[in-house]
C-alpha cells in the first residue's frame, strides 16, 4: 500500500515548461503500512476522521506541515499546563492511523494522537432506586459538608438552575467547539448532584466548591461524544482553577495528549478519579483514563454487594462503590441512574472527605485511606473484579 501526496517542493528549470508541467502532476508515494496492521486500540474508530492533535510541536515540525499533508485549523492556548494544543486537519487524505505511526517513528518526544471520541459510562436505569448518601450508608448531610475543598467535574452540559443545586457553589464551563451542539445534559447534571445535590437529592458533599466542565457533543446520529481536545482544554481550567480532585465518569482509547494533561494534574497534586467501564465482566479491553497508573480507577457494586453486570474487568481497577440504581438530579426532575459513571463520584465524595477531614495527601494518601476501608467482594486480595474490594467510609459530616 502507498500514501502519495503532490511533489509541492520540486523545482525545475524556465526552459522546461513541458517537463515541469508533467512533473508537476506526479506524486510522492512511499510505501506505509496497511490500517490494519498498525497497533491500535479496540476504540480508535471513535475518532475524528481526517484530524490529528498536537500539543507543543516545535518550529522544525511547522515548518514541514505541508510536506506532512497537513495544516493547522486551530491553535488553543493551555495556561494551567502551560502549553499549546494544535489541531491539524490532514489535507492530503492519509488515515490519520497512519499519521500518528508517523509521528510516533519521527517524532518519538512529541506528544501527537487522534482526535478520539469518549463516551458517557452510563446504562438504562431502573425503577427501585436510592440516594447517593444512602448508597454510601451516609445519613443525611447538611449543606456545609465538604466546605473547603474544591472539585473538578469533566462531563456533560449542566443544568444550573436544577434545585438539587440550590445554593451551591458551582462555577461551569463548556469546552465543546463552536457549531457543535450540545447533549440536553443529563449525564453532567447526574454526576454533578452526587456529590453536589443537597438536602433531599442527597449529595455526599455539597457544601464543596464545583469546577464542572463541559466536554460532550451530540453527532449527526444524536449520540453523545466527549472529544480529546474538550477534555485536554478542560483539564487544563481545572489545573488553574487549582482544584484538588478531578471525576471523569467517561470512557475509550488511551490517548497521548490525554495522558500528558492528566499527568500535568498530578504532578499538581491533584487525586484523579475515574469510572472502569461498562463493557462486562468478560471484555479484554481497558477504559482509559480509568487505566492510567496516575487515575484512580472504580467499579460498579449493587445494593446487595453483587458485581455489578455491566462493570468491565481488569487489572487497572482499584476500589469499587454502588453504582446501580442510584437515585439523582436530572433536568427537569430526576432519575434512577446505572454505571460506573455513578460509583466514581461516589469514590470521589469519599475522597474529598478523606482530605479535607482525614488529612489525606495526594494521589497515594487518598489510595491507602480508602483501601484501609475496603471490604474485600470477590478474590483475597486485590482482583481483576473489584479491585481492592467495596469501599466503606463513615460519614464524616
Amino acid at each position: 500500500m502507498f500514501a502519495c501526496r503532490p511533489a509541492i517542493s520540486r523545482r525545475f528549470p524556465a526552459s522546461g515548461v513541458a517537463i515541469a508541467a508533467l512533473a508537476a502532476m506526479l506524486w510522492s508515494c512511499a510505501p506505509v503500512q496497511n490500517v490494519d496492521h498498525l497497533v491500535r486500540h479496540e476504540h480508535d474508530h471513535r475518532h475524528a476522521p481526517g484530524e490529528i492533535l498536537v500539543i507543543d510541536p516545535p518550529p522544525a515540525y511547522l515548518a514541514q506541515l505541508p510536506e506532512m499533508g497537513l495544516e493547522v485549523r486551530e491553535v488553543t492556548p493551555l495556561p494551567g499546563i502551560g502549553a499549546e494544543l494544535y489541531h491539524l486537519d490532514i489535507t492530503d487524505g492519509r488515515h490519520p492511523f497512519h499519521l500518528r505511526e508517523h509521528h510516533r517513528q519521527n517524532f518519538p518526544d512529541m506528544v501527537a494522537d487522534l482526535h478520539h471520541h469518549f463516551e458517557a459510562h452510563a446504562v438504562k436505569k431502573t425503577d427501585k432506586s436510592y440516594t447517593a448518601r444512602a448508597a454510601a450508608d451516609w445519613a443525611k448531610a447538611g449543606r456545609g459538608c465538604g466546605k473547603g475543598i474544591r472539585i473538578g467535574v469533566v462531563d456533560g452540559h449542566l443544568a444550573e438552575r436544577h434545585p438539587a443545586f440550590k445554593g451551591a457553589a458551582i462555577k461551569y464551563r463548556s469546552f465543546i467547539d463552536k457549531g457543535l451542539k450540545r447533549p440536553h445534559g443529563e449525564h453532567g447534571t447526574s454526576i454533578t448532584a452526587v456529590l453536589a445535590g443537597g438536602g433531599s437529592w442527597g449529595g455526599l458533599v455539597p457544601g464543596a466548591e464545583f469546577r464542572v466542565a463541559n466536554i460532550f457533543h451530540t453527532d449527526a446520529k444524536g449520540a453523545s461524544l466527549g472529544s480529546t481536545k474538550a477534555i485536554v482544554r478542560a483539564i487544563d481550567w481545572l489545573i488553574a482553577e487549582k482544584v484538588a480532585i478531578i471525576n471523569l465518569s467517561f470512557g475509550g482509547a488511551p490517548n497521548g495528549l490525554i495522558k500528558h494533561a492528566l499527568d500535568h494534574a498530578h504532578d499538581r497534586g491533584v487525586v484523579l478519579i475515574a469510572s472502569g467501564g461498562n463493557s462486562g465482566p468478560f471484555t479484554k479491553a481497558k477504559s482509559y483514563p480509568a487505566a492510567y497508573e496516575n487515575v484512580i480507577a472504580v467499579t460498579a457494586m449493587d445494593r446487595f454487594g453483587r458485581m455489578a453486570r455491566f462493570s468491565s474487568k481488569g487489572d487497572y481497577l482499584e476500589f469499587a462503590a454502588p453504582g446501580v440504581d442510584i437515585w439523582t438530579a436530572v433536568p427537569r426532575g430526576g432519575k434512577a441512574m446505572s454505571g460506573t459513571s455513578f460509583a466514581a463520584p461516589i469514590i470521589t465524595g469519599m475522597a474529598a472527605a478523606a482530605i479535607q477531614h482525614k488529612g489525606a495527601k495526594g494521589v497515594e494518601g487518598v489510595r491507602a485511606y480508602l483501601r484501609q476501608h475496603a471490604v474485600d467482594k470477590a478474590q483475597k486480595g486485590r482482583d481483576v473484579y473489584t479491585g481492592w474490594g467495596l469501599v466503606q467510609l463513615k460519614p464524616v459530616c
